[in-house]
C-alpha cells in the first residue's frame, strides 16, 4: 500500500510539472553530425535527421550560458534520394575562435538535449605565428580507415563502440577524418541510417570530415553529397568531392580517387579537361598554403599491398608528382582493409587504415611489398595524429587500444636550426682554438 501511494504521489508531481505530454516531448531529431562547410574558426555546421518534415533550428550559446531564440539558426532541409528521408543542415556563423559552445536542435517548440562543440584555433603559418600573433598550440585529430562491415547489424554497433572508446581514452581530439567506404551500398538507407546512428554519439561533439570511397559511389556519390556537409572550395563543379581546410599548423587536402573509376570517365563530360582542372586546383591549393604540415586524405592507395587496380597507377602518375612538389608530408588512405605504413617514398609517408570489420583479401601473410615499413592485417585499427609546429606524429592502435605502430617527423625548420646551431658551435670552437694558438705563438 505504501509503495502504491508513493507511485501515485510521483505521478501527480509529474502531471503538475508537465501537464501535457507534448510540452515535455524531446525533439525527434537524431543522427547529429558536426562538420565544417565554411571557416572552421568562426563557423560550425550541424546536420541531422528528422522523421517529420518540419522547420528545424539550432540554438547556441557560449558554454554554460542560456540557450534561447536570441541565438538561433534555421536549417535547410533536403530529401535524400526522394525516399522520405529528410536531412537538416544549419551553419552557425560569427563564432569566436578556440571557444566552446553549447547547442541544441529542435523544431521551435520541442528541443533535443544540449550538446557542445569547440571552434578551431586561428590559423598558424610555417613561421609558427597565428592570426593573433600567439604561438600555435599542439592538438590531436583522429583518422579512421574504412568502416565497411561484414554483417551490417552486428558491425555498425561495434564500430560505434570503438569510436566512443577512442573518445573516452582521448577526450581532447579536435576532429576526425574518415577514409571512405562508410557504407557498403551507396544508395541503401539501411546502411546510412546505421552508420550515422553509430557515429552520432561522438560526432555530435567533434567534427567529422569525410572522404568519398568507391562504396559511396554510384557513378557519382549522390546520396553522400546530399547526406553530408563539407567545404565547397574544390574545383568548379566538383565541390565537396575535393576540398581542403586548415587546423592550427596543419593543412589537409581531401581528394576523390573515385574520379578515376571507369564508370566516372564514361559519364563525365570532357573527363580529361576536368582532370586537368583538378590537378591545377590541387597544385594551387598546396602551393598557396603556408601551414607547417601538408596532409592528403584519399580512399584508394597510391602504394598498397596489391597493385592490381589501375587506379593505383593513375594516382601515382597524375597526383604523386603534385604531392611531392607541394611538400606533402603524409598521405592517409584506405580501401584494402588492413593497416600499412610505407617507408618514405619521394619524401612522403603513406598510411593505410581500416577501422571496420572487413579484412584484406590481397595479403597472404608473406607478400608485403618492399616499401612497407609496418603492417597489421588482423585488427580493426585507428590512428591518432599529434600535431605541433615542431613535430607531426601518428600513433596507430588496434581496437583494444594497444599500440601497433608509431611514426614521427620533425619540422624541417627546426632541423635546420639545429644544424645551424651545431655549425655555429663548431665555428666557435675553431675560433677559440685559433685564438689559443695565437696566444701561445705570441708567448714565444
Amino acid at each position: 500500500m505504501k509503495t502504491l501511494c508513493s507511485a501515485i504521489l510521483l505521478a501527480g508531481l509529474l502531471f503538475f510539472a508537465c501537464p501535457a505530454a507534448a510540452f515535455c516531448a524531446e525533439y525527434d531529431g537524431d543522427q547529429i553530425i558536426l562538420s565544417w562547410s565554411e571557416d572552421n574558426t568562426h563557423t560550425q555546421t550541424i546536420t541531422w535527421h528528422s522523421e517529420a518534415k518540419k522547420e528545424g533550428y539550432v540554438q547556441y550559446s557560449p558554454k554554460g550560458q542560456k540557450l534561447s531564440a536570441a541565438s538561433q539558426v534555421k536549417a535547410q532541409i533536403t530529401e535524400v534520394g526522394k525516399q522520405g528521408y529528410y536531412r537538416y543542415e544549419a551553419v552557425i556563423k560569427g563564432l569566436s575562435g578556440n571557444t566552446a559552445y553549447d547547442y541544441r536542435i529542435g523544431d521551435g517548440e520541442n528541443w533535443s538535449r544540449t550538446r557542445n562543440f569547440r571552434t578551431a584555433p586561428p590559423k598558424a603559418s610555417r613561421q609558427g605565428k597565428t592570426e593573433g600573433s600567439k604561438r600555435n598550440e599542439a592538438f590531436e585529430f583522429l583518422y579512421l580507415g574504412d568502416v565497411q562491415y561484414r554483417q551490417r547489424t552486428r558491425d555498425y554497433p561495434a564500430w560505434g563502440k570503438l569510436v566512443q572508446d577512442i573518445r573516452q581514452r582521448n577526450p581532447g581530439i579536435a576532429f576526425a577524418l574518415t577514409g571512405g567506404d562508410m557504407v557498403n551500398s551507396s544508395r541503401k538507407m539501411k546502411d546510412w541510417n546505421l552508420f550515422l546512428q553509430a557515429a552520432s554519439p561522438v560526432f555530435s561533439y567533434i567534427p567529422l570530415m569525410t572522404i568519398i570511397g568507391n562504396h559511396e559511389t554510384s557513378v557519382k556519390a549522390d546520396y553522400y553529397m546530399e547526406m553530408l556537409a563539407l567545404p565547397e572550395n574544390g574545383p568548379s563543379g566538383l565541390e565537396e568531392e575535393f576540398y581542403s581546410f586548415d587546423y592550427g599548423s596543419c593543412h589537409i587536402t581531401v581528394i576523390n580517387t573515385c574520379f578515376f573509376l571507369e564508370s566516372r570517365k564514361t559519364c563525365e563530360q570532357d573527363w580529361e579537361t576536368k582532370l586537368r582542372e583538378i590537378n591545377d586546383w590541387m597544385q594551387d591549393d598546396l602551393e598557396s598554403s603556408n601551414a607547417e604540415w601538408h596532409i592528403i586524405a584519399m580512399h584508394h592507395p597510391a602504394y598498397g599491398i596489391s597493385d592490381q587496380d589501375p587506379i593505383y597507377e593513375q594516382i601515382r602518375e597524375e597526383w604523386e608528382p603534385i604531392f611531392e612538389q607541394g611538400n606533402v608530408d603524409l598521405v592517409f588512405c584506405g580501401h584494402q582493409h588492413l593497416y600499412m605504413r610505407t617507408k618514405k617514398i619521394g619524401g612522403i609517408t603513406y598510411i593505410m587504415g581500416n577501422s571496420g570489420k572487413r579484412r584484406s583479401t590481397w595479403y597472404d601473410g608473406e607478400n608485403a611489398p618492399d616499401y612497407s615499413a609496418a603492417l597489421d592485417a588482423v585488427s580493426s585499427n585507428y590512428q591518432l595524429v599529434s600535431v605541433s609546429s615542431r613535430e607531426l606524429s601518428v600513433t596507430s592502435y588496434d581496437e583494444e587500444g594497444q599500440i601497433i605502430d608509431k611514426w614521427t617527423k620533425k619540422a624541417e625548420r627546426f632541423s635546420g636550426l639545429k644544424a645551424a646551431a651545431a655549425g655555429l658551435l663548431i665555428m666557435l670552437l675553431l675560433l677559440s682554438g685559433a685564438l689559443l694558438g695565437l696566444k701561445k705563438w705570441k708567448r714565444r
